[in-house]
């Protein structure tokens, strides 16, 4: 059930999201779209994404993510995700026209679709099963943590989750507010000879309503991590929110016509 989730949640996004699986061990799936207008609180930052697996042997597998984001004070946002292949994968939300566009730069296109899913990012295991899911709900990350059908297995108590808040904190110049979530698997529920705890901390800013930093661990997969730095509070260009004129518009459904490019339409 877990599996048909994540791939209904995944079709879903395929307008406005980068999709990463992991080699060589757990998979692991990012998905980033915005979730409501935030007026007021433009900024631009570079975004660092990082996964540490550690082998038995003590080998460790890193795989590094960047990107960047820009964000104006009507809440347009625009994405820069570099990749592998060289050209970087580029989208641009808006909120309030209630639509995004895909870029892409080596053919000068832009695919636009509606914004429809309100989904950060989710985690999937060393099994291909939802692990975590994050929404943004008001602007603000929320975690659902998915039920672990082979913890349950072990009876009740097999799976304890708690969670916590924590004190303020000053990260890339901001104030931020964490929050830490522990899961603890008992032993013996899943084969497992000692309890597995697995953490989650999310430091978010109350005054752009954005995740600042997420780390997750888990003995079983390793950790990951999720980093604003270099964080900007002027306004962005105004042209980073519009389709370059020398692009050609794919418009995503039915009758779908395509066009040049320019200023998205309001």
């Amino acid at each position: 059930m877990r599996k048909l989730a994540v791939a209904f949640v995944l079709i879903c996004l395929v307008p406005t999201v980068y999709a990463q699986e992991g080699r060589g061990g757990g998979p692991f799936i990012r998905a980033r779209v915005e979730s409501e207008t935030v007026k007021g609180a433009p900024y631009s930052a570079e975004v660092i994404n990082q996964s540490i697996q550690t082998l038995s042997d003590g080998n460790r597998i890193v795989r590094t993510t960047t990107s960047r984001v820009y964000r104006d004070g009507e809440g347009r946002v625009r994405r820069e995700e570099d990749r592998p292949s060289g050209s970087p994968g580029i989208t641009i939300t808006d909120p309030v026209a209630g639509s995004s566009w895909v870029l892409n730069v080596d053919d000068r296109t832009a695919r636009q679709s509606p914004m429809l899913s309100r989904i950060y990012n989710a985690v999937l295991g060393q099994n291909g099963d939802m692990e975590r899911l994050t929404v943004l709900l008001n602007g603000q990350p929320s975690v659902f943590v998915a039920p672990n059908w082979t913890a349950r297995g072990g009876g009740p108590g097999a799976e304890q989750n708690a969670e916590e808040r924590l004190p303020p904190r000053v990260i890339e110049g901001l104030r931020v507010e964490g929050i830490r979530r522990t899961s603890t698997i008992a032993a013996g529920a899943i084969g497992n000879e000692r309890a597995i705890i697995v953490t989650t901390e999310e430091w978010t800013s109350p005054e752009l309503k954005a995740l600042v930093l997420s780390e997750h661990s888990d003995p079983r997969t390793g950790t990951s991590t999720y980093k604003l730095v270099n964080v900007k509070r002027a306004e962005p260009a105004a042209s980073l929110f519009q389709v370059p004129a020398d692009y050609t518009v794919q418009t995503a459904g039915p009758g779908a016509r395509g066009g040049r490019g320019g200023p998205p339409q309001r």
